[in-house]
């Protein structure tokens, strides 16, 4: 069977309209899923599992923090705030977005963040964050920006 120049131009136009096109709801979800879960890790104090939700070449922008670059110095940021007397920080994505080629996405909400005053009160702020991820070679989200700003949350 000979297939003409014809044939080869049909198929072809054929196959690159049938390109699988992301699941953008699914990956909302996912992505959605990933910073859960490391909102957990968070709350737990879970340093090891919280740092797999960094990437290696990370931005963490923290109020009153220089800004940390790479997980190594992200990392060294955390432990220097959970040495804070009654640290503890949770946070809630409600919005979870997704790039049409479900490549990068970001999500946000509110957080908050206790620690304990010299008279021994916990003092709670309250603000909000938003984090911008990638998703890795293997398939997983990682978060490549992160950044808080205390106010009002949402």
């Amino acid at each position: 069977m000979r297939i003409g120049v014809r044939g080869i131009l049909a198929l072809g136009v054929l196959v690159s309209g049938c390109g699988a096109q992301p699941d953008l709801d699914a990956e909302r979800a996912a992505l959605l899923a990933a910073d859960q879960a490391w909102a957990a890790a968070a709350a737990a104090g879970d340093i090891d599992r919280l740092s797999t939700y960094w990437a290696e070449d990370a931005v963490n922008y923290f109020p009153g923090a220089p800004v940390a670059s790479g997980r190594a110095s992200i990392l060294e940021l955390v432990g220097r705030n959970r040495s804070i007397p009654g640290f503890s920080l949770e946070w809630e994505a409600t919005t979870a977005e997704v790039a049409e080629a479900a490549d990068f996405g970001y999500t946000s909400g509110p957080f908050t963040l206790t620690t304990v005053a010299p008279d021994g009160t916990p003092q709670a702020r309250t603000g909000n964050y938003v984090a911008i991820w990638r998703k890795s070679e293997d398939g997983r989200w990682e978060c490549v920006v992160e950044s808080t700003i205390f106010g009002p949350a949402s």
